[in-house]
């Protein structure tokens, strides 16, 4: 069944049995509920691709989330989805699951589908995808993650800053063995988490070790076995940093299965909020973030662009952190060798 056929069978032109499928006002009411009662009766489905093939705008979003298990993408996208709904773009999602070859499927698939525009969480394009990106029309914000050799708007957080401050909390409580759980070495978060870390290492005059730095991808099964090697080390650190919520739940996950207590035996401190922090027991010290208005913000920046409101050089948001108390850290039992 096409528009042509849907058409005959309502007597009318495909023009107006276009207009109806595009919601257009000049449309009379009795005529449209006309062709309406003929495309339900059909079960007609309008063919995208071709529609988009035509048109100029397909008034649609592309959402690159390098993990949508991660509650922060979740957030994200209660924020992003009533601002692109209410100005009438539809998102479609692309999950990459931290693989590099799954991103560039999602993000070609996102160009067949010729969006106008793309929030992108990237893991690691290679020049390839970022230049076929250069090559569409499609606007492109990046969100979370900076990539040196891209340019585009972008909204992140003080992530050198936020780890800084895990640093300095935890040390105020009297630790000295510090450990951290850290990202992935080639993305913007890992990197500047890492550098807050060393940062505040520095700063509170506490030696970086090590056997204490110990890598969980961002992925709870990977923090799970970071967090076991750590407690089975002959000197275990008596505090664990998360560098984000999904490892700080494989952390705290393979704490309570060694039956190790926290804070009592060793504290932890996470990065970003989660569904229950704050109902687990002990409750999460986390560093927090408004993620919610960086969806709010990234839909208006992207639709921005793509309405040619703003054509001005690429824009930077970096939106502050705050550390939100819980009840996993504590002072150490013992003193720190």
């Amino acid at each position: 069944m096409n528009q042509r056929q849907i058409a005959q069978l309502a007597g009318v032109s495909t023009a107006t049995v276009s207009r109806v499928i595009n919601k257009d006002k000049r449309v009379s009411d009795a005529t449209r509920r006309k062709v309406q009662r003929v495309i339900d009766k059909n079960f007609y489905v309008q063919n995208l691709n071709a529609r988009n093939l035509r048109a100029s705008n397909t008034n649609t979003i592309g959402f690159l989330v390098s993990n949508f298990a991660n509650p922060f993408f979740i957030a994200v996208y209660s924020g992003l989805e009533p601002i692109c709904r209410k100005q009438g773009y539809n998102i479609i999602i692309g999950n990459t699951n931290e693989d590099v070859e799954q991103e560039r499927k999602a993000i070609d698939l996102f160009l067949q589908y010729r969006v106008d525009g793309i929030v992108a969480s990237f893991v690691q394009p290679d020049e390839t995808v970022l230049n076929k990106l250069r090559s569409f029309n499609a606007e492109v914000l990046m969100l979370d993650r900076l990539l040196d050799n891209f340019r585009s708007d972008y909204i992140l957080i003080d992530n050198v800053n936020g780890a800084i401050e895990q640093v300095k909390y935890i040390a105020g409580l009297g630790h000295k063995k510090i450990a951290v759980i850290k990202g992935t070495d080639f993305e913007s978060n890992g990197k500047f988490r890492m550098q807050g870390f060393i940062r505040g290492m520095e700063e509170c005059g506490l030696p970086v070790r090590d056997e204490y730095i110990v890598s969980g991808d961002f992925l709870e099964e990977a923090a799970y076995s970071a967090a076991v090697k750590l407690m089975h080390l002959p000197d275990p650190p008596t505090a664990i940093i998360a560098h984000n919520n999904l490892m700080c739940i494989g952390a705290y996950k393979a704490l309570k299965d060694m039956r190790l207590s926290v804070p009592e035996d060793v504290s932890l401190i996470g990065f970003d909020d989660f569904e229950l922090s704050e109902h687990l027991q002990p409750s999460i010290t986390l560093i927090d973030r408004p993620i919610r208005e960086m969806g709010e913000m990234a839909g208006k920046m992207l639709i921005e662009r793509i309405e040619k409101q703003y054509t001005g050089e690429p824009r930077e948001v970096i939106f502050p952190v705050k550390m939100r108390i819980g009840g996993s850290c504590g002072a150490p039992r013992r003193t720190a060798r």
